[in-house]
């Protein structure tokens, strides 16, 4: 191969590692260099006649190939020179190699059999006391690749009876890894209650390891009683008399006790289960707790009392009907309902707006206000003498009293209005006036007043012709000449008939 077709496969391979599937054939480069002819099925055809290079696709043994996948790849199973991928070709095979050194080392990074070092691999790496290639931690060699040891905390079959991994010699495993027992001069915390490391059973500490303790039948210093036996719900417990607050319900004396001193849980200090009323306010439970059954006072069955519970706290309720509804006789603040409280009570308030003003919509009787109730109802009204009578100040409507108003003032008005005025009369400016004729020479039906048809009406005795009607009137009839008032132009006049 010239310096030439090197350069233009390097290329050509630098291409496939980035475009996967491709050949040197895709690039028209043979092993010779020279320029690819047709391809027909997977066997290339040269122009000049020479033999397929590795990279074609094409497994050619006789050119020396295990195989062509047709890539210039190194990290599938056909690698280099078309042959089969294999642990120390210093290729790394991807999903099957995990390294690849291309070296036969077993004590570098990368072991023999192209996987990366690690402890339990068989193989002594730096940093390792042993590695015997498994994770059993009962041999000489420990999954850590650490030799084994006393205080290690595995223990070495044949070799330690138990490994705990402390050095502490009061537990069940003391120094040498050897099963604490007694005599060993340790004393097993939780075992024994001493070790003297002999076998003298009348010294301080018996063969058995336990000293004068509280069960042996005898009361010793320190103990309230010493019954001889284990049982913790008798009267002696621990060597101590068995009391309320020790955590053991004493049989036939507590039910319950939970060793405290705590009386708002489940069982006070009287070792009784918590009950509403026994003087202790159970948390999360009760609200209060007075000791009684009186339902008027601030607790009520160990709740606390409250407006709407349906009972009337003493000198705190006025009454409590167990509902918030304020149009009854009770309202929701536990207070007698009363005209003014700003609640309609339901069948007997028409209204209440919770104000003691007489004038607005809502008297202080807590009736609606109307006309007629007798009081003036502020911006609606302008009176209300809280009576029927039309002939007062205030009249129908509750409006005052007033000229025009269709209704004749007693005592200060004679007529109102053209239907109070009677037969023969006319009502001008609330006065009653006579009727005037309604022709020329007809007879002024009355001229004194009294507005009642009478012989003798007329003008007055010394009246004259063309003198005003009006004035209170003398026996015509002995007038000479008698005038009669009549209506001529549009005017009461006295006339000669």
């Amino acid at each position: 191969m010239n310096s030439n077709a090197f350069l233009l496969r390097f290329l050509a391979s630098s291409l496939c590692l980035t475009f996967s599937g491709c050949s040197f054939y895709a690039f028209g480069i043979t092993e010779s260099g020279t320029d690819s002819g047709t391809t027909t099925g997977s066997t290339t055809e040269t122009t000049t006649g020479s033999t397929a290079v590795c990279g074609n696709g094409v497994v050619e043994p006789e050119n020396g190939e295990d195989c062509d996948d047709g890539n210039m790849s190194n990290l599938d199973g056909c690698v280099g020179e078309c042959r089969y991928a294999s642990c120390g070709d210093g290729y790394v095979e991807e999903g099957a190699e995990l390294c690849d050194d291309g070296n036969d080392v077993d004590g570098d990074s990368c072991a023999n059999n192209c996987t990366l070092a690690s402890c339990g691999d068989g193989a002594i790496q730096s940093g390792e006391q042993c590695d015997d290639g498994n994770e059993d931690n009962t041999d000489e060699c420990l999954d850590t690749c650490i030799v084994a040891s006393c205080g290690d905390g595995f223990m070495l079959a044949g070799v330690e009876a138990c490994d705990d991994g402390n050095d502490d010699n009061t537990d069940a495993c003391v120094e040498g890894c050897v099963v604490a027992s007694c005599g060993d001069g340790f004393v097993q915390e939780g075992k024994e209650a001493c070790d003297d490391a002999n076998m003298v059973n009348d010294d301080e500490c018996p063969n058995a390891c336990t000293s004068a303790s509280c069960g042996d039948g005898i009361l010793q210093a320190g103990e309230e009683c010493d019954d001889m036996n284990d049982v913790d719900t008798d009267a002696c417990r621990d060597c101590f008399v068995a009391t309320c607050g020790d955590n053991v319900v004493q049989e036939g004396v507590e039910v319950c006790d939970d060793g405290n001193d705590i009386n708002t849980d489940e069982c006070p200090t009287t070792c009784m289960p918590a009950t509403c009323n026994d003087g202790f306010v159970q948390e999360g439970v009760e609200d209060c707790d007075d000791q009684n059954d009186i339902d008027t006072d601030q607790c009520i069955s160990c709740v606390s009392a409250e407006c709407g519970d349906g009972f009337i706290e003493d000198g705190v309720e006025g009454c409590d009907d167990g509902n918030m509804d304020d149009t009854d006789e009770c309202t929701s603040a536990c207070v007698p309902a009363e005209c003014g409280d700003g609640f309609v009570e339901e069948g007997i308030e028409g209204c209440d707006d919770g104000n003691k003003i007489d004038t607005d919509a809502c008297t202080n009787e807590c009736t609606n206000a109307e006309c007629g109730d007798g009081i003036v109802y502020e911006g609606e009204e302008q009176c209300d003498d809280g009576n029927g009578s039309n002939t007062d100040d205030c009249v129908e409507g509750c409006k005052n009293a007033f000229c025009g108003d269709g209704f004749v003032l007693q005592g200060t008005e004679q007529c109102d209005g053209a239907d109070s005025a009677p037969d023969q009369a006319v009502c001008t400016q609330c006065k009653l006036f006579c009727e005037p004729a309604m022709g020329m020479g007809m007879e002024f039906a009355d001229c004194n007043g009294d507005l009642l048809m009478k012989n003798g009406d007329g003008c007055e005795s010394n009246a004259v012709l063309d003198d005003s009607c009006g004035q209170s009137c003398d026996d015509c009839a002995s007038m000479d000449p008698v005038l009669s008032c009549i209506w001529i132009d549009s005017a009461h006049m006295c006339a000669n008939l």
